[in-house]
C-alpha cells in the first residue's frame, strides 16, 4: 500500500511537422544518429573493466557428455515425449550440480470471477479496470492453442486502506470487453511500480499464463519476485516468492522479465526469467541479473532451477562498488532457436545500469539453459531507461530486436533500437534502428514480437507532444516502420503503469496499446487503431443510417460513415461475391453519434464487394438496425 502523488500537465496537444524517412520519424533540426559501436568483452561479466575487444573470444566448450545429453533431450522434447525428457534433463543437472527446487505454493486470499464488460467508444477504446493500478502486463494466447486470440491482461491493484490485490483478466473479441478470471489479496506485500511482465504458453492441451510481479515485502522492506502461473480455465493457480539461494539481508531483486521457449516447443516447453539483484554492502551496490528456469512449468509445483550460468555475477554481466544508491538496472529476456546455426536453445539478456556511470547496453547469451556463450557491449553514454529486447522465435526464425529510450539533451528523448535477422551472436549481425528521433520528449517504450513471424514487431510508448505525455503505437513490418499512431487522446500514465504493446492474431489492423491515466489510474485496451477515426460527430442523429463508401471505386482504402441515435452492440462487415467474410472492421458497443471507418484492402482482388451494418439495441426501446451496401475495388 503506497501513496500516489499527483501530478498535473496541460493537456496541449499540437502536431509537429516532422520528416519521415524509411521507417523512420526525425526532427529536420537534429544532427544524424551516432554511428553503431558494438565491441566484444573478455572481462567474464564485469562491468567495471569490460576488457573490450573487436575480435570475438571463444565459446565456452560444452563436454562430450554435456552434448550427448542435450542432443537427445531435444529429441525427446520435439517428439513430445514428456517423461524421457524429464529423465534427461535430470541427468544434465546431475552432470552440472544443480537440481529444480519444488517450492509450495503459498497460501492466498484467491478468487475468480465476477465477470464484467469494459465499455467502448471514441478511439475504440474499452476499459479494462476501474482503479488505481501499480504495474500492469499484456499477453496473447498464441496460435493453435486451446483459446488462441484470446487476451490477457495482468494488473496489481493499490489498495489505500488494506492489501494490494492481482488480478488476470481477458478478452476473447480482441480487446472490446473485458472479463476477470481471477483476482489475490496479497497480504503483507506492497506492489513496486511498474515491475510485471507476462508470458502465455501453450502445453498441446491447455493454455497457461506465466507472469513475474516485482513487490516489497512488509515484514523486512526488502523488494523480491512474485512468480505465478494460472490456466486459461480458471483451474491450476500456483504461486511463489523467488528464493535465490544465498539470498539474505541487505539483497533486494526486482524489475523481473519473463520468457519462454513456447514458439519451439508445446509439451515440453521451458519457462525462463531473470531480475535484477541489489547488494548492499556497506556504502556499495553491487547489481547483478539473477537467472531461473523452469523445465517442469506445467506440474502441480513447478521445478525451479536456480542454476547461475557465470557463478557469482549471476546470468553473466555484474556491476561492481558503486556507490549510488539510485542506481537501477534495467534488463530483459528473450528466446529464440539457432536454426541454421548452433542448433541451440539461445536465451538472450540485455543489460543497461542506469545511473552507476557505466551506460552502455550489455548482452549477453546462453548456449542452450545454462552455459554461457558470448557478450557484447553497445557503447550508448545516453540511455535512460526501458531496455527491452525479444525475439519472434519458431522453426528457422531468428530475427529480434533490442529497444529502449536514449537522452539526445535534457529535454528531448529519443527511441532507439538495434535489430537482427539472423541471431544477433556477433557484432555484425546487429543494425542500428531509430523509431522516433524527433524534438519530442520520449518517456516511455514498450516492445513486443509477433510470435513464430519472421520481422514482426509492436511498439508503444509515451510522448510530450511537445507538453503532456501522449500515448503513440507502430509497426514494424519486416523491413520499415509505420507511422506513428496516436491511440489516445488522454493523457497515459509514464511512472506507474507504462503502456504496453500488443497485438491480436490475423494480421491486417492488429494493434493493440494498452494504458492507464496519470498515476496509474484505470487500465484502457486501445485497438483498431490503423483504422479508427473515432466519433467524428457528438450531435445525437434522428436516426440509423449508413452511407455510401467514398470513395467508390476506390483503391485500396476507403471510407465507410454510419450513424446511430443509441449507444449499442455494433458489426461492421465485409463479405465478396460468394459471401464469404473478407473483413470485420467494427465488432462491439459504440456510443450515439455519427462514426468513421477506414477500410483498407490491400490483401484483396479487384471485384465487387458488400458491406453490412447491424447495430443490437438490447433493453432499449428502439429497434437494432441492418443495412447492406455494396463496393467495387479496382486496382
Amino acid at each position: 500500500m503506497k501513496n500516489k502523488t499527483i501530478y498535473f500537465y496541460s493537456a496541449i496537444f499540437l502536431f509537429l511537422i516532422t520528416g519521415i524517412l524509411p521507417g523512420r520519424i526525425y526532427s529536420q533540426n537534429k544532427q544524424a544518429p551516432p554511428p553503431l559501436e558494438i565491441m566484444y568483452s573478455n572481462s567474464n561479466g564485469n562491468v567495471n573493466d569490460p576488457m573490450l575487444t573487436n575480435t570475438k573470444p571463444a565459446e565456452i566448450q560444452k563436454s562430450a557428455q554435456l552434448v550427448s545429453l542435450e542432443n537427445q533431450l531435444e529429441t525427446a522434447r520435439l517428439s513430445g515425449n514428456v517423461m524421457a525428457a524429464r529423465q534427461i534433463q535430470s541427468q544434465i543437472n546431475t552432470l552440472q550440480g544443480t537440481a529444480e527446487v519444488h517450492q509450495p505454493c503459498l497460501n492466498s486470499d484467491y478468487h475468480s470471477g465476477p465477470s464484467g464488460n469494459g465499455y467502448e467508444g471514441d478511439y475504440n477504446q474499452s476499459t479494462i479496470h476501474s482503479w488505481s493500478i501499480y504495474s500492469h502486463a499484456f499477453g496473447v494466447a498464441p496460435t493453435g492453442s486451446n483459446v488462441a486470440g484470446r487476451l490477457f491482461y495482468l494488473l496489481s491493484q493499490d489498495s489505500q486502506s488494506g492489501s494490494d490485490s492481482l488480478k488476470l483478466m481477458y478478452s476473447t473479441n480482441n480487446g472490446a470487453s473485458w472479463f476477470t478470471l481471477m483476482w489475490t489479496s496479497m497480504t503483507g506485500y506492497s506492489f513496486n511500480k511498474d515491475e510485471m511482465d507476462l508470458e502465455v504458453v501453450y502445453d498441446g492441451t491447455n493454455t497457461w499464463v506465466f507472469a513475474v510481479i516485482g513487490l516489497t515485502d512488509n515484514s523486512d522492506n526488502r523488494k523480491k519476485v512474485y512468480f505465478m502461473r494460472q490456466k486459461a480455465d480458471g483451474s491450476g493457480y500456483y504461486w511463489t516468492i523467488l528464493n535465490y539461494p544465498g539470498s539474505g539481508a541487505g539483497m533486494n531483486y526486482y524489475n523481473p522479465r519473463i520468457t519462454s521457449d513456447n514458439t519451439n516447443y508445446t509439451s515440453n516447453a521451458y519457462v525462463m526469467m531473470i531480475c535484477s539483484m541489489d547488494s548492499l554492502a556497506g556504502a556499495n551496490h553491487f547489481t547483478k541479473q539473477k537467472y531461473m528456469y523452469s523445465s517442469t512449468p506445467f506440474d502441480a509445483t513447478p521445478g525451479l532451477n536456480y542454476i547461475q550460468p557465470n557463478g557469482s555475477t549471476g546470468f553473466y554481466w555484474a556491476t561492481a562498488n558503486n556507490t549510488n544508491g539510485t542506481t537501477y538496472l534495467n534488463g530483459d529476456i528473450a528466446y529464440y532457436k539457432d536454426d541454421g546455426g548452433t542448433g541451440n536453445g539461445r536465451v538472450m539478456t540485455a543489460y543497461n545500469c542506469y545511473g552507476s556511470g557505466f551506460n552502455n547496453i550489455y548482452i549477453a547469451y546462453l548456449n542452450g539453459y545454462s552455459t554461457p556463450g558470448s557478450s557484447m557491449v553497445v557503447t550508448e553514454a545516453n540511455i535512460n531507461k526501458d531496455l527491452r529486447i525479444a525475439f519472434n522465435g519458431g522453426t528457422n526464425i531468428r530475427t529480434g530486436m533490442i529497444t529502449y529510450v536514449r537522452q539526445y539533451n535534457a529535454g528531448d528523448w529519443d527511441i532507439f533500437g538495434l535489430k537482427t535477422t539472423n541471431g544477433g551472436s556477433t557484432a555484425g549481425d546487429w543494425v542500428r534502428d531509430t523509431l522516433d528521433y524527433t524534438g519530442d520528449r520520449a518517456r516511455t517504450c514498450d516492445l513486443i514480437a509477433v510470435r513464430n513471424t519472421a520481422g514482426q514487431y509492436k511498439v508503444c510508448y509515451a510522448q510530450d507532444n511537445p507538453t503532456a505525455p501522449a500515448g503513440f503505437y507502430r509497426t514494424y513490418t519486416g523491413s520499415s516502420w509505420s507511422a506513428k499512431i496516436q491511440m489516445t487522446s488522454s493523457v497515459p500514465d509514464t511512472i506507474w503503469a507504462e503502456p504496453r504493446a500488443g497485438y491480436v492474431l490475423g494480421g491486417g489492423d492488429n494493434g493493440i496499446g494498452i494504458w492507464s491515466y496519470m498515476n496509474g489510474y484505470n487500465g484502457f485496451c486501445s485497438r483498431n487503431m490503423t483504422s479508427t477515426t473515432g466519433i467524428i460527430s457528438n450531435q445525437i442523429p434522428n436516426g440509423f443510417s449508413l452511407a455510401q463508401n467514398y470513395p467508390n471505386p476506390f483503391n485500396p482504402a476507403t471510407t465507410i460513415k454510419f450513424s446511430m441515435p443509441i449507444s449499442g452492440n455494433v458489426t461492421l462487415k465485409v463479405f465478396d461475391v460468394t459471401g464469404k467474410l473478407v473483413s470485420q472492421i467494427v465488432n462491439g458497443k459504440l456510443e450515439a453519434g455519427t462514426h468513421e471507418y477506414s477500410f483498407n484492402a490491400s490483401d484483396l482482388a479487384s471485384g465487387v464487394y458488400f458491406y453490412r451494418l447491424d447495430v443490437s439495441t438490447e433493453g432499449s426501446s428502439a429497434k437494432g438496425f441492418t443495412d447492406i451496401k455494396k463496393m467495387i475495388l479496382v486496382k
